[in-house]
């Protein structure tokens, strides 16, 4: 039997981070946070995406991955964890929200690349690898609105995920 392409990684400190975040979310709905460890070098960064989603009970998107830089990066995993999807309302005040969001990024590599579904809510726009304006978004889960950020190095995907209840 071969190997497994992702294996969700179960290290302590990260379980820590995820806990940490959902309990500074405790008055809104979880986020989804996840740390694979590659076993091989995918052949494109969207079959490491999409095995991952897969492993999420997402959709994964194949080409339709949109490529952010590390500064959209921050922005976006700063925002889903401060705010709702739908409302405005902050849940997390920033400064901690900006502190969960580094600590999730710091989980991958100096060469890691980023990928999201589009542009859900904020109060920021969100330009692809090409300075392009991102317009909508293409769902992975059956939520009325998810958002959030993929983070891919030559060892990890990391998820950080939101979906809005229903």
């Amino acid at each position: 039997m071969a190997e497994p392409f992702l294996i969700l990684e179960t290290d302590p400190a990260i379980e820590g981070l995820w806990v940490a975040i959902e309990t500074a979310r405790a008055q809104s709905y979880p986020l989804t946070g996840a740390a694979f460890r590659l076993t091989r070098a995918p052949q494109t960064p969207y079959e490491a995406l999409d095995a991952a989603a897969r492993e999420l009970d997402f959709q994964p998107l194949g080409p339709h991955w949109i490529e952010v830089p590390q500064r959209i990066a921050v922005k976006i995993a700063t925002h889903i964890i401060a705010h709702d999807l739908a409302y405005p309302d902050e849940i997390v005040p920033a400064a901690q929200a900006s502190e969960l969001a580094g600590r999730v990024l710091a989980l991958v590599g100096p060469q890691a690349r980023y990928f999201t579904n589009g542009a859900v809510s904020g109060e920021f726009a969100i330009y692809d690898m090409h300075g392009n304006e991102v317009i909508g978004w293409r769902s992975l889960s059956d939520a009325p609105f998810d958002h959030g950020l993929f983070a891919l190095d030559d060892r990890r995907v990391i998820v950080l995920w939101a979906e809005d209840a229903p």
